[in-house]
Formats: structure tokens, sequence, C-alpha cells
């Protein structure tokens, strides 16, 4: 199936005039040597060969920082194929569209060294011409975001017809076409999590202890996640173990909805994602679907509190708004330990893993990856699975 990415060329999109006229997309993240030989099918093969080349040149940044920057540059290299279609931010309020004509190229010495031919079309796209969703999509945070759910749009932009989603349906077959579970959403927003090195395990609120006060509100998160920054030499695990091994992990937290219509929806489900995840690292307001119109309001919200917002859809989710790191809250997760046993047993499966000693290292981090949530292994098991469960893929 072709795909559609968006493609940030350079900051604000300062390359994307040179790159039309010379007909190419491209990108640096500082590796700069030819990757023909290290184009790998699997983007986790080519990250493990390249995350600690990259973390070199950047000791100061996380491994999730890495991580994003050689998963972006595999997309642009490998993942995309000949007769995909990119979009690309002119910077001036639209975008120029092309198609993928060629594989990659290496041209050293230039500000955006690694290459795939393009044939620009003549058509652009005006950013105040797509709807809400997907403005929301194109102007997500990173180098490339796959718009490939928004593809029936973008072909009816390109020939200049406004698109006007179907909605003559019957009220039977919206029903049907909305009636997944909130929870069924996990296990895909898990695989999403897993792709970034994020162990994510849902708390199932109703087992909290019956000795507690059931009136309180906001105090569960739907899902916890887990990252880990690996290290090997034993020296640097010997001086991690002996003053912060905290710092060796990053804990997130995540409130998940299905739909968000309204601004009076949006700051209710914030507030309640960030009362739920005052305890983490990070914390994150996810949404299956967001109403147009609620930019502003989101974007105000996640600079004045620091939470996250992340637009899931069954592949690939986008990070609206990235939260801002803040430390653990002690008296918190003592409080959700006594609450909850599925929280408990992630915290006690994570220390263990954090507190292994190097030769065991890795059956610690065995029996706590047994405890998170199950991931799909390929995309035709997450297509049947929305099938199955009414969910739009």
């Amino acid at each position: 199936m072709k795909k559609y990415n968006r493609i940030m060329l350079g900051s604000g999109g300062r390359f994307a005039d040179a790159c039309r006229e010379e007909g190419y997309i491209g990108a640096n993240f500082d590796l700069p040597f030819d990757l023909s030989d290290s184009l790998f099918e699997n983007w986790r093969d080519f990250n493990a060969k390249f995350i600690p080349v990259w973390m070199e040149k950047h000791p100061d940044k996380s491994k999730t920082s890495a991580g994003l920057a050689c998963g972006f540059l595999h997309t642009i290299a490998k993942d995309l194929k000949i007769g995909d279609i990119v979009l690309s931010p002119s910077g001036k309020g639209f975008y120029y569209v092309g198609t993928i004509a060629s594989d990659y190229y290496y041209v050293p010495n230039t500000e955006l060294p690694h290459r795939r031919k393009v044939e620009w079309m003549n058509t652009v796209i005006q950013r105040n011409d797509m709807s809400q969703n997907l403005r929301n999509s194109t102007g997500s945070i990173g180098t490339c975001c796959n718009v490939t759910r928004f593809a029936e749009e973008i072909e009816a932009l390109l020939v200049g017809n406004p698109f006007v989603p179907e909605t003559q349906t019957t009220k039977a077959e919206e029903v049907k076409q909305k009636s997944f579970d909130e929870r069924s959403l996990h296990k895909l927003f898990c695989t999403y999590l897993r792709t970034r090195n994020i162990y994510g395990k849902t708390i199932f609120h109703e087992k909290t202890s019956s000795r507690t006060d059931h009136a309180q509100k906001w105090v569960h998160p739907d899902i916890i996640g887990v990252q880990f920054e690996d290290f090997d030499n034993d020296a640097t695990l010997s001086l991690l173990k002996a003053t912060e091994p905290k710092e060796s992990v990053h804990i997130y937290s995540y409130e998940l909805k299905k739909k968000i219509d309204s601004d009076y929806q949006l700051k209710q489900c914030f507030f309640q994602a960030l009362s739920n995840s005052s305890w983490a690292n990070y914390g994150y307001l996810v949404a299956f679907e967001i109403s147009e119109g609620l930019d502003e309001e989101m974007a105000r919200l996640n600079n004045a509190f620091g939470i996250g917002i992340i637009q899931m859809q069954a592949t690939e989710s986008v990070v609206l708004y990235p939260a801002r790191e803040k430390p653990l809250d002690y008296n918190t997760i003592e409080k959700l330990n006594n609450l909850n046993p599925d929280f408990r047993s992630f915290i006690e499966k994570l220390s263990k893993v954090m507190l292994a000693s190097k030769d065991y290292t890795a059956d610690a981090r065995k029996s706590f990856v047994a405890i998170c949530d199950k991931v799909f292994d390929t995309d035709e098991a997450i297509a049947q699975y929305c099938k199955d469960n009414n969910i739009p893929y």
C-alpha cells in the first residue's frame, strides 16, 4: 500500500525550496557517512547499530532522543518506498508534494547528505485547506510523520477539491463504527509504546483494595510504562548503582480516552491526566480521536502544566505535544502501591531490574516484561484485531 509521509526538510522547512529545486528529500542527524550497507529491513536492527554512535556525539541527550533520530533516519533512507508520497512544509503556509523516485544515496559535505530522489508535483497543498485533524498530524513534532490515514483527503486536495468526509451513514452503522471499548485500545497503544522501547502495563482500577475510599477520583493511571537506558560497561553500571540508579529508567503515566469532543472535555481529561501522573517522570493524555478547534487550548495546557498529548492511531500514534520531565513523587508511588496490586507488581519487578547485577539483569528484565501488556507482532494482526473490535483502522 502506498504510504503518505510528512517530511520536515530542516528546521522550519528551511531547506524545502532547495530540495524541490534539486529534486530530493534528505536528512542529516550527525551521522556523516554512507549508510548503504547498513539499511536493514528491521528498523530495530538499524537503531541497535547507530544509537551508540549517535550518543557518542550527543552525550548530553537521552537514549529516547537517539532512538527517535535513528528511527527518523531509517524511515527516510529505507522505510519509504519508491512511489510513496511525501509532503514537506515550505515554511510559507503550504506543503510541497512529491513522489519518492529512487533508493537511498549519500552526498557528503552537504547539509542533508542522506537522500532520496523525489519527483515534485507542480501542485502544492495550502495548510488552511486541510482538515483540522490533518493539520494536527502534519504539525506534529519530529522529522517524519506517517499521514497515510489521510490519503483520501490529500488526493482530493491535490486535484483542487475540498475534502468532505462521508457522513451519510445510517444510525446503526454509526453506532457500530463507534462501539469499541476504550480498554480495547490498550493493546494497540502498548504496541506503539514498545516500538519506542517503552514497556507498558494496564492498571486495572477494579483491582483497587476494597478497604480504600472508592470515592477517590483521578488517582490511578490507565497505563504505566518504563523506558530503560541500557549500559554495558561494568564500571558505568557500578557507578550508576552506587549513585543514582533511578537515572537509568524513565517512568511514564498515560490517561487514555476514546474521544475528546469539546474544550470542556479536553480540560476535564487533561486535569485527570495531570492528577493521575503526578508521581511519574512523564505524563501523557492519549486520545483516539480529538475534535477540531482544540489546538490552541492543548498548546496552552501543555505549556502551563507539562502534560503531553498524544493522538493515538491504530498503527502509528502522533505526539502532538511532548511531556515535560519531572522527578518521581515517592509519596504518591507509596499510595498507589497500597491501592493497587497491578501497580505494586510493576514497581516491584522494575526495582529488581534496576538493582540486579549485570549477570542477572537479563533474567530480571525477562521477569519484568512478562507482567507487561502483550503486544502485536505484525500489521496483519493489528488489522484483524481492529476489525474484530470495531476499531477504525
